[in-house]
């Protein structure tokens, strides 16, 4: 007896120590960090950059210029739809003065008595002003008229803030200092501290209209010899430098874009066609390369958002918003006439749990950033014959097609590989294999209790006491 009690608290010296910082050799399924030192991880928002895109909104957009921090102190410029209140000195008789209240039409025109349409768009009040007065002198109606122009409602100094924004709506720009915090404060801050990111759609720089006649604008409201933007800078979020995760990726079984393009048309019709042939019926417009599309004997590019290098297009500027908040104010630009700021809205939606985990279901992911690690723990961890490394993540990347991409739990918990954050409708599914079942046979046959206590055996009761307590 006294050599196997020896025994055990051998078996017990070894193993007690080893089991404090080890991972079980018994429990495929327990997973963690044993380690002591910190550990500083990434996390991705793809499972893979080879198959999968970060994100198609805003794939333009770049990071500020130092132009963006500097405010101009030139005079305002009137544009159309501005309301303008006008007083002419002489035009009903000596010593009268006319007000008249007009808005600038969607030509740019305003028009004032007796001499019909005058060009403002563009001009400072001072040279309307200006073009008034000559505007009457040329009529030979007044020689030197008396004019004062007034901007009542500058529609032309107002931006645009919608999304995820307590108070969406367009605003004026009070002072040229204006900056994306003084138009988050109207808009009344955004509806969540975890949205990322602001975007500001800013058109391209205009050409002052000087007292000429007007100018053409081509479709869009920009000038045809517009510059292109720049190019683009490099993303300085912290995602961005993670190194991808190193798993095996199960592709589907024919290229995606290949099955949906459609077939090449044959480069001439035979000389023995009918004159009287049906046209086939193709689209319009066949796609021949990225984002270049041939449409008759003339190749013509199709109208792209975030086109970078079309001219006339708006440039798009990213807003980290945490680093707004956090002092960088290289990200606090000044906001410009027209600008458009889109604060971008948590994603909505759910995701899917299943196979080996304890508490398998759907789960809410709307206004929250769900790692896979949270997704795991929140669905009670792992059941006993589950095989971390057997876990696949089911994504949809688009309406009709969906990948499968193998990760490795147990890996994720130790900090091995990063985690990454869970899609709407993404499903993770947890698998096993044919040794688990026994290896968990195993683990439950050999089990050490602990504690103390004792049991309680009716046959010792002793009627004698009287009180059915039993005793001796």
């Amino acid at each position: 007896m006294s050599s196997l009690r020896a025994l055990l608290l051998g078996v017990g010296l070894i193993v007690v120590p080893l089991g404090c910082d080890s991972k079980s050799f018994i429990d495929p399924g327990e997973m963690g960090r044993y380690q002591h030192e910190p550990l500083a991880s990434p996390i991705l928002n793809t499972l893979d950059p080879a198959i999968e895109t970060k994100s198609d909104e805003f794939a333009g957009a770049t990071d500020p210029l130092p132009s963006d921090l500097s405010d101009t102190t030139t005079d305002y410029r009137i544009s159309r739809d501005d309301q303008l209140s006008i007083a002419i000195s002489d035009l009903q008789g000596p010593g009268q003065e006319t007000v008249k209240v007009t808005r600038v039409t969607e030509s740019g025109n305003i028009s004032l008595p007796f001499v019909g349409a005058v060009h403002a768009e563009g001009l400072t009040e001072i040279e309307l002003e200006q073009a008034i007065i000559e505007a009457y002198r040329n009529a030979n109606l007044i020689q030197n008229a008396q004019v004062s122009v007034s901007v009542v409602e500058p529609r032309g100094r107002a931006f645009s803030i919608l999304g995820a924004v307590v108070q969406p709506g367009e605003y004026a720009i009070a002072e040229s200092d204006f900056r994306i915090i003084n138009a988050l404060v109207l808009a009344r801050d955004v509806t969540s501290p975890l949205v990322e990111y602001a975007y500001v759609i800013r058109r391209s720089e205009q050409p002052h209209v000087g007292t000429g006649p007007a100018t053409t604008r081509p479709v869009g409201g920009r000038p045809a010899s517009a510059p292109a933007s720049g190019p683009a800078s490099e993303d300085l979020a912290p995602h961005s430098q993670a190194t991808p995760i190193d798993h095996n990726v199960v592709h589907l079984a024919a290229d995606v874009a290949a099955a949906d393009a459609p077939p090449a048309a044959p480069a001439s019709a035979p000389d023995t066609a009918p004159a009287t042939a049906p046209a086939v019926d193709a689209p319009a417009i066949v796609p021949t390369g990225p984002g270049t599309t041939t449409g008759g004997n003339a190749t013509t590019k199709p109208f792209e958002f975030n086109e970078p290098t079309m001219p006339g297009a708006p440039r798009i500027i990213r807003i980290p918003l945490q680093a707004l908040r956090s002092g960088e104010l290289r990200y606090n630009i000044v906001v410009r006439p027209k600008d458009v700021i889109f604060v971008q809205p948590l994603q909505t939606g759910v995701y899917y749990m299943g196979g080996h985990v304890q508490r398998p279901g759907v789960y809410n992911l709307t206004g929250q950033h769900i790692t896979l690690k949270n997704a795991v723990v929140s669905a009670g961890m792992l059941d006993a014959v589950a095989i971390p490394q057997r876990t696949d993540v089911i994504r949809r990347i688009r309406p009709d097609h969906e990948v499968f991409v193998r990760i490795d739990l147990d890996k994720i918990f130790a900090g091995q590989q990063p985690d990454f954050f869970l899609r709407p409708d993404d499903q993770v599914v947890v698998g096993t294999n044919a040794l688990a079942p026994f290896i968990a046979a195993v683990r439950g046959a050999f089990r050490i209790t602990y504690g103390f206590g004792f049991l309680y055996d009716r046959n010792f009761f002793n009627p004698r006491n009287g009180n059915g307590s039993g005793g001796f």
